[in-house]
């Protein structure tokens, strides 16, 4: 009887370790911060560029070293992620080392290339942190380019009928003169 009460004292005291463990894991805060600085929505026409503004903060008491930012862009409509081979030139921007209590700002130029709406987030991950940090979603509306001349088709496709009438035209009141 002794011993099945010291067991489950021992078993107590270790579950209360271990939930006092983890409950001050999680009430450290992340020496690592990320945030977007620009609207939460941005919206544009297909060719447009905006500019996202962040800022990144090493919150802790330690410098940061290897601290990477990196874009992320979901389509929202079909749920895929984008390439942004062609939506920004700078993908990522590796910072190096942050100090502690230092902020610097984060700058990515975006080129709405497709009409629909997306949602962007800036992810940051440090040498010395297992999880990234991530920013809160930004999210973009694209509408789509309206153009009444796409190709330069328009002077093609009504001068050349205007121009065959004149031909037409001109031949027919020689004909007529000549005749």
């Amino acid at each position: 009887m002794n011993m099945k009460k010291t067991f489950i004292t021992t078993c107590v005291r270790s579950i209360s370790l271990l939930v006092a463990f983890v409950a001050c894991a999680q009430s450290v805060p992340p020496s690592l911060s990320i945030q977007i600085i620009s609207q939460n929505t941005l919206n544009g026409v297909a060719g447009d560029f905006v500019t996202v503004q962040g800022q990144i903060t090493n919150a802790g008491a330690t410098t940061l070293s290897d601290v990477t930012t990196y874009l992320s862009l979901v389509d929202t409509g079909t749920k895929l992620p984008v390439d942004l081979e062609d939506w920004s030139a700078e993908k990522g921007l590796y910072i190096g080392s942050i100090d502690a209590k230092q902020t610097l700002p984060l700058s990515w130029k975006i080129h709405f290339v497709k009409a629909g709406t997306y949602s962007l987030i800036i992810v940051a991950e440090a040498a010395s942190n297992e999880v990234p940090q991530v920013s809160v979603i930004t999210h973009f509306n694209v509408a789509p380019k309206k153009n009444l001349n796409p190709g330069q088709v328009l002077p093609v496709a009504l001068g050349t009928p205007i121009v065959l009438l004149c031909i037409l035209f001109v031949l027919s009141y020689r004909r007529k003169v000549d005749g």
